[in-house]
């Protein structure tokens, strides 16, 4: 513990240990213990005023990770932002046009928070004003998220009902275009070619070899069915939802039944001249909600037989 001290004794010409008292001894070992006494205070200040003490010093390296994490999860949230910016584009500016929607007005994509009393529990912490920043940017965040996907699902169910109508909606001509026909009436006002007396005319007639195939226009359920000597003879009205129906008349045969589900490209019948007729043709009718429309506006004429016949022969349109 002590250095061992020696001195000269010019009588023998060399050097001898000296020899401590028992009060010298006593006297340092005091003196080593007050100094060890005041460093050990000192150092304990030090420690508590600084910082220093390593229970202090563990938790200010946590609060610096802490710190850390929080100024990550903003930069996330940074991205995330970026992400829902494009997402709200795309939803607005594509999607909802697609399907004929109104963009979503800003008091739905900037939704209101609670007020500030809901992060009272954040309060009184060395870094309150980071952590309740962070959190009501992520509660923000989460809401615009929420509402995100609630305007996706809502337009997946608008795609699939678009799906539906484009599938129901009448929209090829009745008379494959490969096939031999000419149309003889269209719609509007006529001279009726039986009574010669001037009336309203509400489809088109194609007029053609008997026992042509007539296709059904859309998706639908056989709504009606009716065989008279008279008026449309054999006749069929297909009901294609949202409104939409369509009558096939004058037929030759009928390969349809009432309350049948009926595929765009199905074969409902044959071309004939059953009822009043002066020959050979089919009479086609769009109507919507019960008003007659033009035919010729549900149709392209600019397909050529090939791809007609395409439409007509997709999956699940079987002939009867």
């Amino acid at each position: 513990m002590f250095q061992k001290r020696f001195q000269f004794d010019p009588e023998t010409i060399r050097f001898v240990r000296v020899r401590r008292s028992p009060k010298a001894r006593i006297l340092l070992i005091l003196l080593f213990l007050s100094l060890s006494s005041v460093t050990a205070i000192l150092i304990y200040h030090l420690t508590v005023n600084l910082g220093i003490n390593p229970k202090v010093t563990k938790l200010s390296l946590q609060n610096t990770e802490l710190i850390y994490r929080y100024q990550q999860l903003n930069n996330r949230m940074n991205d995330y932002d970026g992400f829902l910016e494009e997402y709200q584009y795309v939803d607005d500016s594509i999607y909802r046009c697609i399907l004929e929607q109104e963009p979503l007005p800003d008091y739905i994509r900037q939704p209101g928070l609670g007020g500030s009393y809901q992060y009272v529990y954040l309060e009184g912490f060395i870094n309150s004003e980071l952590m309740i920043n962070t959190s009501t940017r992520a509660d923000y965040l989460t809401l615009r998220l929420e509402m995100q996907l609630k305007s996706f699902d809502d337009l997946a169910s608008k795609a699939l009902e678009k799906r539906d109508l484009l599938n129901r909606k009448p929209s090829i001509q009745p008379v494959a275009l490969g096939d031999p026909y000419w149309l003889t009436s269209v719609f509007g006002s006529r001279i009726d070619p039986v009574t010669k007396i001037y009336t309203s005319h509400y489809g088109l007639d194609f007029a053609g070899a008997v026992e042509t195939n007539i296709y059904a226009t859309g998706d639908g359920i056989v709504e009606y069915i009716k065989i008279s000597s008279g008026g449309y003879g054999k006749e069929v009205v297909i009901n294609h939802g949202f409104g939409y129906s369509t009558r096939y008349a004058h037929l030759n045969k009928i390969f349809v039944r009432k309350g049948q589900e009926i595929k765009r490209g199905q074969v409902v019948g044959l071309l004939g001249n059953s009822g009043k007729s002066t020959g050979p043709h089919l009479h086609y009718e769009v109507r919507f909600m019960n008003k007659p429309l033009n035919p010729y506006y549900f149709y392209s004429d600019d397909l050529t037989p090939e791809e007609y016949r395409k439409i007509i022969s997709l999956p699940d349109r079987v002939d009867n």
